[in-house]
């Protein structure tokens, strides 16, 4: 391609690498460091003194996750004297998603979900420093030259046409993988880039958007109408991981996925389960069986104080293969339990960790043979879909969403998985009341904190566990709208 005369001090342009309806990208030498980099340079000009200053402002905190290993650094960035931005990126030689997608077609169902991972993660990170992307797609996604996926255009994402306001524009969307609420021009939030992954993992299985046809193109009315319509199953692709890009595209944005962080962690509870099983004689799509799930309102309506999720959950297991049946727990006295030889008899009692009930608040409602873990147990955040739950272990030394304050072995008349079941049985809304959480607070929380800020919840066995034996469910806590740090229930080990 033809090189326009362009002089930017410090670096020498090499070629054209391609260019696009915004913007063209060049192939540069950085004379300093005598490296190759990408050269970026908007069509669009900045004609006022305020849209230079807030590219730049936008710019700077985009730069700031250059050290993220999936995002595309920025190295330097600039307005030329003709008003038009430029950023200096990292060389991805790779080239993009978008281009890999229209020379190999739709990737395999796991590396999609991966890429879908990293990426989440690398938009958590931004979104932690207040950094949105407004325009992730599959040709904003880089192949560096290590052959790992980049998000790049921070900062450019939504530059506006002469004249119209930086945050909110709607000439610089890519239709395809806008959220509905980018049509209404609506301020842009996390939850807008939180649909455009949805659709970008949706479109690396399929081949293209989950509203688009194999052929032909649409208006940007047909767009917004099928917004409301549902997305279709991806054939060969698990339910749970279709659920999840369900999920995160909800056309509503209070009922998607609570976040970027919340998408990465549904995304990563999947691995292994990202294809259906191809039983011999039935076609991909049945050999499961099972019934696609639909998401109840106001199961997503709850997912913002940490109820809301996927179809798997990960739980995280002591070493060995502990079992328990309803009878196992028997010995476990539920009233008078304040001696250590009764708390050593719960520990032993099958619940797959160290228990006690010495000091345990839980231990005294009748009937449920509860106690309370040793140690404090943590998670990160949890999501739901129609009962199923995905939640991941954590560290009770960093940051955690949520703690175990009771442990109780499932009642005969409530063997399942399910958590919204659980949830109506009456002996454990009992257990897992705010009552009992605010009884089981020691230190300084139970001063600090009140009660009233608390949310409760009930966390099933995985799938595997009951099947293994493990048929336990716990009760856990969270500060309603804060990450907590430090351990509340029982002591940190």
């Amino acid at each position: 391609m033809r090189i326009e005369h362009l002089e930017l001090p410090g670096y020498e342009v090499l070629e054209v690498l391609g260019r696009g309806g915004f913007a063209t990208v060049y192939r540069a030498r950085q004379l300093a460091v005598g490296r190759e980099v990408a050269l970026k340079i908007d069509s669009r000009t900045l004609s006022s003194d305020r849209d230079r200053q807030r590219f730049m402002r936008e710019v700077t905190a985009a730069g700031q996750l250059s050290g993220h290993p999936h995002v595309v650094a920025v190295y330097d960035a600039g307005v030329l004297p003709d008003g038009r931005p430029y950023m200096v990126l990292e060389l991805c030689p790779g080239g993009s998603l978008s281009d890999r997608l229209h020379k190999d077609g739709p990737l395999p169902a796991n590396e999609a979900r991966d890429i879908g991972v990293r990426i989440a993660d690398a938009l958590a990170a931004a979104h932690a420093a207040g950094v949105l992307h407004r325009d992730i797609k599959p040709g904003n996604i880089m192949i560096d030259q290590y052959g790992a996926v980049a998000l790049a255009d921070f900062g450019l994402a939504a530059m506006p046409r002469p004249g119209h306001e930086l945050s909110v524009t709607r000439e610089a969307l890519t239709p395809a993988y806008a959220p509905p609420e980018a049509f209404r021009m609506a301020e842009p939030t996390p939850a807008g880039d939180v649909y455009s992954l949805g659709a970008t993992v949706y479109a690396l299985l399929q081949g293209r958007p989950p509203h688009f046809p194999e052929e032909g193109s649409l208006s940007i009315a047909e767009i917004i109408t099928r917004h409301d319509q549902p997305i279709p199953d991806l054939p060969g692709v698990s339910p749970a991981l279709t659920e999840v890009l369900r999920h995160s595209m909800a056309p509503d944005p209070a009922r998607r996925l609570p976040g970027a962080a919340a998408l990465r962690d549904a995304l990563a509870a999947l691995a292994g389960t990202e294809t259906v099983p191809i039983v011999p004689g039935r076609p991909a799509r049945q050999a499961r069986r099972r019934p696609r799930l639909a998401v109840p309102a106001v199961v997503m309506a709850t997912v913002v104080v940490g109820t809301g999720g996927v179809l798997a959950y990960q739980q995280w297991t002591p070493d060995g293969t502990p079992s328990v049946s309803s009878s196992s727990s028997s010995s476990t006295s539920s009233a008078s339990t304040d001696s250590k030889a009764s708390a050593t008899a719960a520990a032993g009692a099958g619940f797959g960790v160290a228990t006690t009930t010495e000091n345990c608040p839980a231990a005294s409602v009748a009937g449920l043979h509860a106690a309370c873990t040793t140690t404090a147990e943590c998670w990160g955040g949890m999501v739901v879909i129609a009962g199923n739950v995905t939640v991941t272990r954590s560290d009770c030394l960093v940051e955690h969403r949520w703690e175990t304050f009771a442990i109780a072995p499932l009642p005969s008349d409530g063997m399942t998985v399910d958590q919204q079941e659980l949830e109506k049985h009456p002996g454990i809304r009992k257990l897992c009341s705010r009552e009992v959480m605010a009884k089981s607070r020691r230190g300084s929380a139970a001063l600090a904190i009140d009660p009233a800020d608390w949310t409760t919840d009930v966390l099933p066995p995985t799938p595997t566990q009951y099947a293994d034996g493990l048929r336990v469910f716990r009760c856990v806590a969270t500060v309603t709208g804060t990450e907590p740090a430090i351990a509340y229930f029982r002591p940190r080990s």
